[in-house]
């Protein structure tokens, strides 16, 4: 017999580590649960209709004089809703001096390779030193 082997019989053997407690069936499957319900939500977002259109672009302004300015843009048009936009005129202080909206109505095959170009005269209170698009939404 060597040391070795009477060790144990002399000092007891080592305490065993400690295992990790196993995980319930029930946690299994509520982790499941959870996990499917967020690719449910991932997915309702990902096909959920946009609330705002593609955003406009700016393509110039033109001031005329103290009473109009007309500016420049292109806005692309979708299939089925109205698209309505903000067009305003600022002055140097960056106060609006202007402001109309103007409608683009619906377009089958509508895309964002095409979108449509609007040149609209905003009435202004004084003389604006920039023209540009504040924001489009869908109309209801």
């Amino acid at each position: 017999m060597t040391a070795q082997d009477t060790l144990p019989e002399r000092y007891g053997r080592a305490p065993r580590a400690p295992r990790p407690p196993r995980r319930s069936r029930r946690a299994a499957v509520l982790a499941g649960c959870g996990i499917l319900a967020l690719i449910a939500v991932v997915a309702a977002l990902a096909f959920w209709p946009d609330d705002h259109p593609v955003d406009p672009q700016d393509a110039g302004y033109d001031v005329r004089d103290a009473a109009l300015t007309v500016v420049s843009l292109a806005v692309v048009p979708d299939e089925r809703r109205t698209v309505r936009c903000g067009v305003r005129a600022i002055n140097e202080y960056e106060a609006v001096v202007g402001y109309r909206e103007v409608a683009v109505g619906p377009r089958a095959g509508a895309s964002t390779t095409d979108p449509v170009h609007l040149r609209v005269e905003v009435s202004t209170t004084q003389r604006a030193a920039t023209g540009n698009v504040d924001h489009c939404w869908f109309e209801d």
